[in-house]
């Protein structure tokens, strides 16, 4: 069994028989037969099945606030070949294949295939110290994404005076306190990371939010003949605004991390869900967390010796329209 990354390829791969024509794989995912696949190929070839983005569409990550313990998408395969072709004949015994799938990825230079061990904490290592570290404000709780032996992403909760946590069976994780009181505790940003986890991500200094607008126009008649004299008034519009839209965007400013952070970023950048907690606009006592799309499109690598202090500014568009819309 292995903690598969389906937003990459996943290839399963069976060397055919001297005497098989065919080969059938069928899916399950979650425990239900989701997919069968036959294929024909000649004795003694290779086969290859892509299964990554069957099972992903089966993967569903949301955040409201709360992250809750979820068992990851488990996938099994029973693989069996056949004498004749289309999957007809004589059957061999079938092979078995479980995973569990996690909504991750890896990178071309991680090769085919990319698979992650538990226990671990699902965040990106810091090479240049070689250790796991977290950036959070003073006097603030948070939580971490782990993968269990059991292979379910949990969250390993720290109060708001810890400065490191611990997980059986891997390195202790660096919980460094950043002192940003200007701009209160900053921004956070909460997002599916590599692993696949919910990963908090703080933007300590500044934030600009815009509203924008667009809309369209027509040219109407105002003309009235009442009086029975052509006459318009002045006071109505000849041209009409319809469809009236709005949108808002906000820009982040992260404040200073270190150089070994820089995956957090690029990691924010590559995801595809994201969520930014704000303070409530009708009532700022409390929060609301927001879906939110990252408009960003380019990221630059900041080190020490190019850039000295490394500091990163963000767009993000508000991933719902401003003028409720929903219907």
């Amino acid at each position: 069994m292995a903690n598969i990354l389906v937003r990459s390829p996943r290839f399963e791969t069976f060397t055919m028989s001297a005497s098989s024509n065919s080969i059938k794989l069928e899916l399950y995912i979650g425990g239900v037969l989701r997919y069968t696949i036959i294929k024909n190929s000649a004795p003694s070839s290779v086969v290859t099945f892509e299964i990554a983005e069957l099972i992903r569409d089966y993967i569903t990550q949301t955040f409201d606030g709360n992250y809750t313990t979820s068992t990851a998408s488990t996938a099994s395969s029973n693989v069996k070949q056949y004498t004749g072709q289309d999957g007809t004949g004589n059957q061999s015994s079938p092979t078995a294949i479980d995973h569990i799938a996690f909504n991750g990825y890896g990178t071309f230079m991680e090769g085919s295939n990319p698979t992650i061990s538990s226990p671990l904490w699902m965040v990106s290592k810091d090479v240049i110290k070689n250790g796991y570290y977290v950036y959070y404000p003073l006097n603030t709780s948070g939580k971490i994404p782990i993968i269990t032996n059991a292979g379910s992403i949990s969250y390993k909760t720290f109060a708001t005076d810890a400065t490191s946590a611990t997980l059986t069976g891997a390195d202790t994780i660096n919980i460094v306190r950043v002192d940003c009181t200007k701009y209160g505790n900053g921004n956070k940003i909460t997002f599916v990371n590599k692993f696949g986890g919910l990963q908090d991500l703080w933007f300590f200094l500044k934030s600009v939010k815009a509203t924008t607008s667009t809309k369209e126009t027509y040219n109407a008649n105002t003309i009235s003949t009442s009086t029975g004299s052509a006459t318009y008034s002045v006071n109505a519009p000849t041209k009409t605004v319809f469809n009236k839209t709005a949108n808002q965007k906000i820009r982040l400013s992260s404040g200073y991390y270190p150089e070994g952070a820089n995956p957090f970023f690029e990691e924010l950048l590559l995801s595809d869900q994201v969520w930014l907690t704000q303070p409530d606009p009708y009532d700022p006592s409390t929060e609301q967390v927001v879906p939110v799309i990252i408009s960003t499109s380019s990221f630059t690598y900041k080190t020490s010796l190019n850039d000295k202090l490394i500091e990163y500014t963000m767009e993000f568009d508000m991933a719902f329209d401003y003028i409720n819309n929903v219907r």
